[in-house]
This record gives C-alpha cells, structure tokens and sequence, in this order.
C-alpha cells in the first residue's frame, strides 16, 4: 500500500524542487501541504476498503442460518448502507452483556423508542476530499495575489551559494533590487494588503472546517477529541467509547416488505460496519490536529496583525539578522522613514529570505540610492 503514498511525500518536503523564497510562511506549509495531503490520504484510507474491511463496507446478519434468511445478504447490505442504519441511545451508555444489551447502543427496542440514525459514513470521503480541496484553495488565491513579485525581484539573493559568491557577482543583483525598491515606494499597499487578507483567510478556513465537521456530524466533532481523551483514563469496566457514539460499529436495521398476502413484513438485522473502524481513527486524529493548527494560525495571524500595526516589530527583526553588517542597523532608520504598510512588508519578505551578509550590503545599497533619490528630489524642486 506505501506505493499509493509514496509520491506525496516529495510535494510536503518540497524535496526535488527549485529552492524558492520563501514567500507564504510555515503556518501556510501547514496548511496547504501537510493538511491538505493528510487529508487525501484519508480519503484514499476510506476509500481503499479492501485494506480494512475486506472489500466490504457493511455486513448484516438476520436471524436463523445464512442458508434460510428471507432477504438475500447481498440485498440487505446493499439496502441497510444506502438507506441508513440506527442505534438506539437508550442503550449507548448500558453495560454490554447485561440484560438486552448486546452492543453499545443496540439491544431490545420498544415500540415508539427513539433512533438515532446514521447515515454520514457515506460521505466521509466525499468530505474530505472536499476538506482536502478546502485547504489548498487559500495556496492558489495567494500565488494569484502575490503574483510572483518576490521571485521575480530577489535575483536569486535567496540561495544560500550567494554568500560564496564574489562581490562583483553579487553587487549588481543588489543594486537592481535597491533600484526597484527605491523607484515604487509607496506602490505596494494593495499587494501586501492581498498577502494581509490571504492570513486571515488561513484562519477562516481553518476554523470554518472545524464547524463544517462539527455539523456533519450531528455536533459530535466539537467536543470529540477530549472525550476520547477522558475515555482512556477511565475504568474499562465502566467507560462507555465516545467513537462507538460517533461511529458505531454495530447497528440495526430494519428492512420492511409486502409478503404474499400483501402485508408488510418486517426484517430485523444487526449491521457490522467495518468502514468506521477508520472513520472513528481519522477524525480523533483530525480533531487533535485541527484545533492545534486553529492554534498556531491564530497566532501567526496575530503576529502579522502586530508586524502591520506596529512597523517597529520588522525593524527590529532586520537589525538583528543584519547585526554584522556594516552600517546596515544604521540604514533601517534611515531607509524607513517613508515607508508605508506595504513598503515594510515587501522588506520583511526580503530580509526574511536573504542570508545576513546579502541582506547587510543590501541594505546599505538602499540607503545610498534612497539619498540619491531625495537629493535628485530636492534639486528639481522649484525655488
């Protein structure tokens, strides 16, 4: 089975790639790397039932030998999986084995009691395919929106072999860089505005798919994974499985029709359903990962929040990656005084991908040519 998942490991570690800067961010990685291909693979886990069920999705048994039950197996599955089974929750948190219990929420029914049906291991990989979509979508608007600037203007300063490159190499690719910066200041605001609202759409996403699973589920997923935390340290003789609730693996059926005399007749079955041994697996894992990454990506959007309210944060964070530059700690203050919200996060993208020692003669570069530019400004004003 490793063949089907062996090509996804090359696309999470970029491996085999042209080293590219980094524009997006880990968070961002997060999402539409590593989420979205866990995603896919359950989807291929849910899908591939003959590693898990042995090629079945439900079995039903009735009552008496296989040889004499009045509705064919294969009709009966057939029917039970596409019109949905029941459990009845009167019996969820019964002792099993004692007195008509013989499954967490299956045992005797009486007339008029209340079922709980479920039919959504029918769409589990429907969702998560669709979940799988979810997560990339946010990947493409922002290579949309970014539309290739950082690649197009850094001139390969980004490689780490440009550190071992000969002044001279290096020196024009930093003037033309310095030059671009300096001839459309003030130019980028509605780009990092577009790379601005790109983070806030991570955490949409993020916190819309925890809901999304939520209501798919009948307002399970909200409180699943804690209740699959509390169920492990609790005594096996009294515990009740919170993800035999959610995915039960043992239900009942009831299949009705005319007999000879035309009367309906009514067949009780009891469904196995070896498709949520994996179901109930994906989404305790899901829901561990899922609000972790709610987590991290509410962090991260804070700090990017912080980085535009307060420009002090980046200009902070390029002194300390320049400290070893000549004059470079010296040229942020100077450099920066006409900067907008979009100036700033075009440099912080920069500085962010190039080595110390580029991003210092970067630096000091832009300096010069920033003097240049207001001395040039000041003598083509009118007297």
């Amino acid at each position: 089975m490793l063949h089907v998942f062996g090509d996804l490991r090359e696309f999470i570690t970029g491996a085999g790639a042209k080293h590219k800067p980094d524009v997006e961010g880990f968070i961002a990685r997060l999402h539409y790397r590593v989420t979205a291909v866990m995603l896919l693979v359950c989807c291929i886990l849910v899908t591939a039932i003959e590693y898990i069920g042995l090629g079945t999705h439900i079995s039903c048994v009735q009552e008496g030998h296989p040889d004499n039950w009045p509705i064919p197996a294969d009709i009966m599955n057939t029917y039970c999986f596409i019109t949905s089974t029941f459990t009845l929750p009167r019996h969820l948190d019964s002792l099993v084995g004692v007195g008509e219990v013989v499954h967490p929420g299956v045992g005797a029914e009486k007339p008029g009691e209340e079922r709980t049906y479920k039919a959504y291991y029918q769409w589990v990989p429907f969702v998560l395919f669709l979940q799988c979509c979810m997560f990339y979508i946010p990947h493409l608007l922002f290579k949309k929106w970014e539309h290739g600037k950082i690649i197009g203007i850094i001139s390969d300063l980004h490689e780490s072999s440009s550190v071992i490159q000969e002044e001279g190499e290096r020196e024009p690719k930093y003037q033309a860089l310095a030059r671009y910066f300096t001839r459309t200041i003030n130019t980028h605001n509605t780009w990092a505005l577009k790379l601005y609202l790109s983070d806030l759409l991570l955490l949409i996403n993020v916190a819309g798919n925890i809901y999304f699973i939520d209501t798919f589920l009948d307002g399970e997923f909200s409180t699943y994974g804690a209740q699959v935390a509390r169920f492990v340290n609790e005594d096996p003789s009294l515990r009740t499985d919170p993800m035999t609730r959610v995915f039960p693996r043992l239900t009942k059926c009831i299949y009705k029709k005319f007999g000879a005399s035309g009367s309906i007749q009514t067949h009780d079955a009891l469904c196995l359903l070896p498709i949520n041994v994996i179901n109930e697996k994906i989404y305790v894992f899901l829901w561990f990962w899922l609000v972790l990454l709610a987590i991290c990506t509410a962090l991260s959007f804070i700090f990017h929040t912080a980085q535009a309210a307060v420009p002090s944060i980046i200009a902070a964070f390029i002194k300390r990656k320049a400290r070893k530059g000549y004059g470079a700690r010296r040229a942020v203050d100077h450099i920066t005084s006409e900067f907008r919200f979009g100036d700033w996060k075009l440099l912080y993208i920069l500085a962010f991908n190039m080595p110390p020692l580029v991003l210092g003669e970067f630096l000091v570069e832009l300096e010069n040519q920033a003097v240049s530019r207001r001395q040039s400004r000041k003598m083509t004003l009118p007297m």
